[in-house]
């Protein structure tokens, strides 16, 4: 069974990059400060609910906040990729 990397998935959230602090954040998906920082931490995931309202937040698809990394977006994912995520 795959389980999601919490440290890689805190260092992805491009929060600070879209000048946003972690009360701004978190006031948009209804959470608190202390909720997104301990996602930035990796000590923590948010709710599955979250996810998309999440990556429209941070202007990134719900797919790159799994594998936690930027994805090329000229290029389609195969079926395989798609199971493994």
């Amino acid at each position: 069974m795959y389980e999601l990397d919490k440290k890689e998935f805190g260092a992805f959230l491009v929060r600070k990059q879209k000048k946003m602090t972690q009360k701004e954040l978190a006031q948009q998906l209804f959470v608190s400060d202390k909720a997104v920082s301990k996602w930035e931490r990796g000590l923590n995931m948010p709710d599955i609910t979250l996810l998309i309202p999440l990556a429209q937040a941070l202007g990134v698809s719900v797919t790159e906040l799994l594998e936690g990394r930027r994805m090329p977006s000229n290029e389609p994912m195969n079926a395989t990729q798609v199971e493994a995520l």
